[in-house]
């Protein structure tokens, strides 16, 4: 078991954070400045995931010493990888570097970063083309040997020849597993900065979207396009509660080519909606939003225990109302099944406008749920 690991609680405190923010994160940064850096954040909490979890089991002491030297590279490779994760997410987010110039664990000739940049060349990640023996510019081009746990002060070490004839004797170029994990921890703990900015960010779009009022309109229909791009800018485009808005909108605009005693039927519906809109529109202007839902959501998703025996029939009717590619003949048996359980009246049928099949099917669960 790898003993030089990294507190995998640091990360899940930041994917928890991209998580719960992820509707900001994706709306701010998916297009930003013609760049799509919400894949960039996606891709560094990844690989961060991968190689922090994946760490404890890199075998440092493994029988053989090739499969030894290859694991040596694999927690340098891995620690590589968590730096350039830190490092992308600091430019996502537009913060200084701290660490950048810091030479306060190699204390070599070099920053840190180039040192390790070093260790990473001779152990594995270009050991038969090294431009430098310690990091240093040089004219002279240097060629490791196999890395070894044998001799040397540090805990691995490589024999560096260089391409200089006048150069006779190799030099031993060697690392403490110590001080490359104290490096990357010092730059790691960086991601608790990335947490903090993560929050500040979305905290002052929340309190921007707070402070910007939304438009009234008194014709339902208006006010609900204006709910829809207030959707889009306050959660995201297609998220939140796009699906909602639209299927009210559909509601308000169904035709209603209804028996006179229904339309009165779905005409209190209709006026019970009013206050799901008014919801909805505080909800944006508050920018609160409850994980469990609007108070009013039952007015379009009924959860009444007594609809159980018909839930799979309510789900396909739904589906052929909202699936275009769903075959048409396959509601049929499903549309008579909730006729003979008096959800929905006998004079219903497929060739119904499906707009008006939707509200009178939603207005019907509902009164049967009140009732």
């Amino acid at each position: 078991m790898n003993l030089y690991i990294l507190d995998s609680s640091l990360l899940e405190e930041f994917k928890q954070a991209v998580s719960d923010h992820d509707d900001f994160l994706i709306n701010t940064y998916n297009n930003y400045n013609g760049k799509n850096l919400w894949s960039l954040i996606c891709s560094a909490k990844d690989w961060l995931s991968v190689s922090v979890n994946g760490l404890p089991y890199i075998d440092l002491n493994h029988s053989h010493d090739d499969v030894r030297s290859l694991n040596v590279l694999q927690l340098i490779t891995t620690y590589d990888i968590v730096l350039q994760s830190i490092e992308q997410l600091h430019r996502v987010f537009e913060m200084e570097h701290s660490l950048k110039k810091d030479d306060s664990v190699f204390n070599a000739a070099v920053p840190d970063d180039a040192y390790f940049s070093q260790i990473r060349a001779c152990f594995g990640a270009h050991p038969v083309d090294l431009r430098s023996a310690d990091g240093t510019k040089s004219t002279d081009k240097y060629f490791a040997s196999w890395s070894s746990d044998v001799g040397g002060n540090g805990d691995y070490s490589v024999y560096l020849y260089s391409n200089n004839p006048d150069v006779a004797q190799p030099i031993r170029f060697s690392m403490s597993f110590i001080k490359i994990h104290e490096y990357t921890v010092k730059r790691y703990s960086l991601l608790s900065n990335v947490i903090n900015v993560i929050e500040k960010k979305n905290g002052f779009f929340v309190e921007e979207q707070r402070r910007r009022e939304i438009g009234r309109s008194s014709d339902v229909v208006e006010m609900l396009h204006i709910l829809l791009k207030e959707n889009s800018i306050r959660i995201r485009e297609h998220d939140g509660y796009h699906h909602d808005i639209q299927t009210l909108i559909e509601l308000f605009t169904a035709p209603q080519d209804f028996p006179e005693q229904e339309r009165q039927k779905v005409a209190k519906y209709l006026n019970s909606l009013h206050v799901l809109v008014d919801e909805l529109y505080e909800a944006f202007q508050s920018m609160t939003f409850d994980e469990n839902g609007m108070a009013h959501g039952h007015l379009l998703h009924s959860r009444s225990s007594k609809f159980e025996g018909l839930h799979y029939d309510l789900e396909k009717v739904f589906e052929y109302l909202n699936n275009p590619y769903f075959r048409a003949e396959r509601v049929d048996y499903h549309l008579r099944r909730l006729i003979s359980e008096g959800v929905l009246p006998p004079y219903v049928n497929r060739q119904m406008d499906k707009l008006d099949l939707q509200l009178l099917l939603l207005s019907r669960l509902v009164d049967l749920h009140e009732t």
